[in-house]
């Protein structure tokens, strides 16, 4: 095997484990510290690489951790969305954005591609409403305390502001910037499967939360990883995603405004 794939592999690997890491240990200072560390060092180990794929999810990982130590704005998704517009700018710097419409493009739509999207709606709403009824699924208590603390309205449109954010965010970063350089380095099939094993690691203290949600999360993942390889784009992903938070909305942010 090439040395450039074994490099590219061993990055990506790394990447995503970082990346499913950070929710779990948001906030925390000694692993930015460490996570800055790693990708000055990942980032000089592909320095004689054209690999900008990863060069560009090495930046995004390091801002996650970085911009989640700032109070206020540090927080899921405007954190998040600062980190992906600074890795956006720098790689436009670097004259590497042009790669980035790889993913984010609308990609091609047939009946197949809508079947998959319905089905996957369908899934998401049967399995959240489990999680909530059979596993008496919350929100995270940051969230839950958050939404009871502002009047109705206020707590109604972060609620929708979040259904059409949360989304874009999360598979701008999980489905786009971690998932593209492993398709370069990785067969599809394995590159999805280890994506969204990520993924569902970094629902521990998400939603869905606990050991449940992150094999509800990590199985979800299969089906907009999926999605993603199967469209070439990111819309239906999307699609599928919001539908996905929309249920949240809907069961969990209601109980919290009659408080």
């Amino acid at each position: 095997m090439p040395g450039e794939v074994v490099r590219g592999r061993v990055v990506s690997i790394a990447l995503l484990i970082m990346g499913a890491l950070q929710p779990v240990v948001v906030g925390s200072l000694p692993f930015a510290v460490v996570a800055a560390g790693v990708a000055v060092g990942l980032s000089l180990w592909l320095r004689s690489l054209d690999a900008a794929e990863a060069k560009d999810a090495i930046i995004l990982v390091a801002l996650l951790y970085i911009v989640s130590l700032v109070p206020g704005i540090g927080l899921w998704p405007s954190g998040p969305a600062i980190a992906i517009g600074v890795t956006a700018l720098i790689s436009w710097r670097a004259g590497r954005l042009a790669r980035w419409r790889e993913w984010l493009r609308v990609g091609r739509f047939d009946g197949q591609a809508w079947a998959t999207i319905g089905a996957v709606a369908a899934v998401s709403v049967v399995a959240l409403l489990l999680w909530q009824t059979v596993f008496d699924g919350q929100l995270p208590t940051t969230y839950s305390e958050l939404a009871g603390s502002v009047a109705a309205p206020v707590a109604v449109a972060g609620a929708l502001g979040f259904t059409v954010l949360n989304g874009a965010i999360e598979d701008s970063i999980f489905f786009g910037l971690l998932l593209t350089p492993m398709l370069r380095y990785f067969p599809p099939r394995s590159a999805v499967a280890l994506t969204a094993l990520a993924f569902g690691l970094a629902h521990l203290h998400g939603v869905p939360n606990g050991i449940v949600g992150v094999l509800l999360a990590g199985t979800w993942a299969l089906m907009l990883g999926y999605l993603r390889t199967r469209t070439g784009g990111m819309l239906a992903t999307y699609l599928a995603h919001v539908v996905a938070d929309a249920t949240i909305v809907a069961m969990l942010i209601p109980p919290l405004l009659t408080m």
